[in-house]
C-alpha cells in the first residue's frame, strides 16, 4: 500500500521555489528518508511544470557510470585534471566518493588510461601565483651559529620535547624536558670546518697572570661534569649530531670522523 502523502501540491511549489535542492525541498516538507522520496517529489513538480533550474545541477541526476561509453569515459579522463573534474565533467556536482569512486577507479584501469596528469588533492582549478623575487640573500655559511640553536630547537620539539632556554647566563644554551624524569642540558655547537673540526670549549677568565689588566683575559676551558649533557652539533652540509657528555669529555675539540656515526641523527 502506497505511503499516505504529508504534503500538498501547494507546499511542494512553496519549497520548490525557496530551496537549492532535493534535499532542502526533503527538510522543507519534513518528509522521511526514503529511496523514492526525492523521486516522487520530482515526478510532482514535473507534472505541475515547477521549475527547478535553480537546483544543484538542475535538480538532474548525473549519469549513471556504466551509462558512459569506453570511447566517452576515455575522453573525459584526457580533459579532466582531477578526480573532482572528471566528475563534474560526468555531471555530478561534487567529486564522487565511496562505491562509485571506487568503480569509476576500476574501470579507468580496466581500459588502461593514464591519470599521470591529474592533480593532487586540493587542486581548485586557480591559476597558479606568479613567482616574485626573492628579497633575501643566500645562506651565509658564516651565519650557521646563529641558526644552529634554533635547527635544535626544531629537532627536539619534532619529538615532543619541551624546549626552555635559560633567561640568565649558563653554561649550557638548552634545557630540554623530555618526560617527567628526563631533563637534559643541551649545549649547541656548529662548525663549517671541511675537515669537520668542531670546537667543543667555551669563554673563560683569568685574573691571575701577571701584568693584565683587572678584566683578565679570555682563555678556551672545557666543559667540566654537570655543565652539560649533550652537545646538539651543526655543520655546514647539514649534518646533525647529538652527543653525550662522557664521549667528549674535557676535549676542547673533535673531528667528527666515521667514528661519531653512530651519534649522526640527520
Amino acid at each position: 500500500m502506497p505511503r499516505r502523502r504529508t504534503w500538498t501540491d501547494d507546499s511542494l511549489c512553496i519549497a520548490v521555489a525557496a530551496s537549492r535542492s532535493w534535499k532542502d525541498v526533503r527538510e522543507s516538507l519534513a518528509v522521511p528518508v526514503g529511496g523514492k522520496t526525492v523521486n516522487s517529489l520530482r515526478r510532482r513538480a514535473d507534472e505541475l511544470g515547477l521549475d527547478y533550474k535553480q537546483f544543484y545541477a538542475g535538480g538532474r541526476r548525473g549519469k549513471r557510470i556504466s551509462e558512459i561509453t569506453d570511447d566517452h569515459l576515455r575522453q573525459l579522463v584526457g580533459l579532466a585534471t582531477s578526480w573532482s573534474d572528471l566528475s563534474q565533467r560526468m555531471g555530478y556536482v561534487t567529486c564522487i566518493r565511496g562505491g562509485r569512486r571506487s568503480r569509476l577507479a576500476q574501470r579507468v584501469e580496466d581500459l588502461g588510461l593514464s591519470i599521470g596528469h591529474f592533480r593532487e588533492l586540493g587542486y581548485n582549478g586557480l591559476t597558479s601565483f606568479a613567482a616574485g623575487p626573492v628579497v633575501f640573500a643566500a645562506p651565509d655559511p658564516r651565519r650557521l651559529r646563529f641558526a644552529a640553536i634554533g635547527r635544535a630547537i626544531a629537532w627536539f620539539a619534532e619529538r615532543g620535547c619541551v624546549v626552555s632556554t635559560p633567561v640568565e647566563p649558563a653554561v649550557y644554551d638548552l634545557l630540554v624536558d623530555a618526560g617527567p624524569e628526563d631533563l637534559y642540558k643541551v649545549q649547541v655547537k656548529s662548525s663549517t670546518s671541511a675537515q669537520r673540526e668542531v670546537g667543543f670549549s667555551r669563554s673563560g677568565y683569568d685574573n691571575t697572570r701577571p701584568n693584565r689588566t683587572s678584566a683578565g683575559f679570555v682563555r678556551r676551558t672545557p666543559y667540566t661534569p654537570g655543565d652539560v649533557d649533550y652537545f646538539f652539533v651543526v655543520l655546514g652540509d647539514g649534518s646533525l649530531y647529538l652527543i653525550p657528555y662522557d664521549v667528549i669529555g674535557q676535549r676542547l675539540s673533535a673531528r667528527l670522523g666515521a667514528r661519531y656515526d653512530g651519534f649522526k641523527v640527520g
